[in-house]
């Protein structure tokens, strides 16, 4: 969707220093939100879409803000808050977006202001932000306000890939044609790209997943969210001063 460059968000992170620690409790009333990262095609959106599904009740994601017209089936506030070019450019400018791009002319992005309002809320809040602006994305999200728990989601070997993939007769997400299955090129593509996250964001992780049996990997997930909800874990000793 986003018109970002992978490459030059590897090239300008910074080198990660030492982070002093504290142990923090969870929070009843203001759960932390999950945050789903991983490279195209690994099944991030699916599984957020699962969390949501199974509970609506205590999965909650936020709606994002877009420049695009409102078609006539739409609500304003429920698919998107829809605003005008120029407002939506004033408030990245000021820093309001903790993630945007620019899709087919229309811009597209994620308030901070909207997360907390879903964690304010009481709901846990799941969020899966683009992969070629998840580096920024992390960085904003990193805060003593929203103190998210981040979750890598990779893919197994290429076989196991491969195989598993094909079974379930998953469709590419490289480009707008849904209709064919990933070339092996791809697979590669999607196993490089776990790498390079694992070697340049690692610091900003706080577990991984492999994700080679959807029901499986969606299993250690909520058995993760639940471990979230309900231990006192590390944090950034100023998430809890």
């Amino acid at each position: 969707m986003y018109n970002a460059s992978e490459s030059l968000d590897f090239d300008r992170e910074e080198i990660p220093t030492y982070e002093d620690v504290a142990r923090m409790f969870p929070r009843p009333n203001a759960p932390r939100p999950i945050v789903l990262v991983g490279p195209p095609g690994v099944g991030r959106n699916e599984l957020k879409r699962r969390l949501l599904a199974l509970d609506p009740e205590k999965y909650k994601t936020t709606v994002p803000y877009t420049s695009r017209p409102k078609k006539p089936h739409e609500t304003q506030g429920k698919e998107y808050h829809f605003v005008t070019r120029e407002e939506m450019e004033e408030d990245v400018l000021s820093g309001k977006f903790v993630e945007f791009g620019e899709y087919k002319g229309n811009l597209y992005g994620t308030t901070a202001a909207s997360i907390k309002d879903v964690i304010n809320s009481g709901f846990v809040c799941v969020l899966n932000p683009h992969y070629q602006v998840r580096n920024s994305a992390l960085k904003m999200l990193r805060t003593p306000d929203i103190k998210p728990f981040v979750v890598l989601i990779k893919p197994p070997s290429f076989e196991r890939l491969k195989e598993t993939r094909q079974a379930a007769f998953a469709r590419s997400t490289f480009d707008d044609n849904t209709s064919r299955g990933f070339t092996d090129e791809e697979f590669y593509e999607m196993i490089r790209s776990a790498e390079r996250m694992e070697f340049h964001y690692g610091h900003l992780f706080d577990t991984q997943i492999v994700n080679e049996d959807l029901s499986t990997a969606f299993e250690e997930l909520l058995a993760t969210v639940h471990m979230v909800l309900t231990e006192p874990l590390w944090v950034p000793v100023s998430w809890v001063q």
